[in-house]
């Protein structure tokens, strides 16, 4: 049976010598671009293996058309084109739905590691997206116009409470991917609880905000107090010093449309990660109880709006659970690990709400635990569009 490579290997392998230097050529030279030094000596077979590895299957056919329409190769394009899409199911065919059936998401394990680059969107995935469903989309501004910003706040050593081993790749990965998205980050580390309320308010008026969306991430050790979601300062002590916190419902308040008129109709994402309490998460289930259970608006000056709209809240784990990291204290949160590969992989052609479930399915199935249970959840999500990153565009 035909794959996507050996019809790219079929393809190519009609080009001359010559037409095959030129096709490289653009590959180090277009958007997302190989490496010269990878592909200067490439035979065919090696540049199709490189297109995969560097692109995906699904967009290494896609560019490859592109290159050889570029090099006045149209006839060979059409026959790829068309060859593709006799190997592609009827779901991929619709960018919203093509990696679901194709991609699958492999448990995070003690050898992951970052991926070098996040999968770019494909300007035709955009074009159709924002023409066929134009009124259930946040509309993102022109990439030539637009300064996007996020907030990245990682507490890491404390007073009183454990140092998070690991909380310094989280917050490297954060940042890396924050800003392969697109966003220039701020960033903060170890801070007390009026420190990181601070910075969350100044944040809230910052110029910048006048483009289409924000991030704003705070990891740190977390607690539950009179049923709200605290953020532990540096100098938090859970007998002595209980002040020292800062309530994750505030960042609402100070992002909301009052505090941030800046923000109104623009997607607001929120990632928390840390604990919600000290519960382990899971519970031993007997037989008998398993079979029971079987059964674009501008802002006028005399127009209301909604005080809060246009979040997206997520957190690493349900109310009173405590949240886990990788046994190898090194690597990190499973959190974050889990939200950078599912964007590596899917946000190119999937809004952010999907995004977070394949995080969550990820988690849910993730092995090697048992009651300790870790299950991701959303939080005050009053999304009214569905929101696509559109990496790379």
């Amino acid at each position: 049976m035909a794959t996507t490579k050996t019809i790219l290997l079929d393809v190519l392998n009609d080009l001359l010598e010559k037409e095959l230097k030129e096709f490289k050529w653009h590959l180090w030279n277009g958007d997302n671009p190989i490496p010269r030094g990878k592909l200067e000596k490439a035979d065919y077979s090696d540049v199709v293996d490189l297109m995969v590895q560097h692109y995906g299957t699904s967009d290494a056919g896609k560019i490859a058309v592109r290159v050889l329409q570029s090099i006045k190769q149209n006839e060979l394009a059409k026959q790829l084109k068309g060859k593709l899409q006799e190997v592609q199911q009827p779901d991929q065919l619709d960018g919203r739905n093509a990696p679901v059936s194709v991609r699958q998401l492999q448990p995070i394990d003690s050898n992951w590691k970052r991926r070098d680059r996040i999968t770019p969107c494909t300007q035709e995935f955009k074009e159709k997206i924002l023409r066929e469903n134009r009124d259930d989309v946040y509309i993102p501004n022109d990439k030539s116009q637009r300064k996007r910003v996020a907030l990245l706040i990682t507490n890491i050593k404390f007073k009183y409470l454990s140092y998070r081993h690991g909380a310094e790749r989280d917050e490297d990965n954060m940042e890396w991917l924050l800003e392969a998205l697109g966003y220039s980050v701020e960033k903060h580390t170890d801070l007390s609880g009026k420190e990181i309320e601070a910075e969350v308010k100044k944040f809230a008026t910052l110029p910048d905000h006048n483009s289409d969306s924000t991030f704003v991430v705070i990891m740190s050790h977390g607690e539950r107090i009179n049923h709200r979601d605290a953020i532990a300062g540096v100098n938090y002590h859970p007998k002595n010093n209980t002040s020292d916190v800062f309530y994750v419902d505030d960042i609402f308040k100070h992002l909301n449309s009052k505090n941030c008129p800046a923000l109104i109709d623009k997607p607001k994402v929120i990632l928390i990660q840390a604990c919600r309490g000290g519960h382990p998460g899971g519970v031993k289930m007997s037989d008998s109880a398993l079979d029971l259970e079987a059964e674009d608006s501008a802002l006028d000056s005399d127009t209301w709006v909604h005080k809060e709209k246009d979040f997206t809240c997520f957190m690493s784990t349900l109310p009173d659970i405590t949240a886990y990291r990788h046994p190898d204290l090194r690597s990190g949160s499973f959190f974050v690990m889990y939200i950078v590969e599912v964007f590596c992989e899917w946000a190119q052609d999937t809004h952010i709400m999907e995004l977070f479930r394949k995080v969550t399915s990820g988690m849910e199935k993730h092995p090697g635990r048992e009651e300790n249970k870790l299950l991701p959840c959303f939080e005050r999500t009053p999304h009214t569009k569905n929101f696509y990153l559109f990496p790379g565009l």
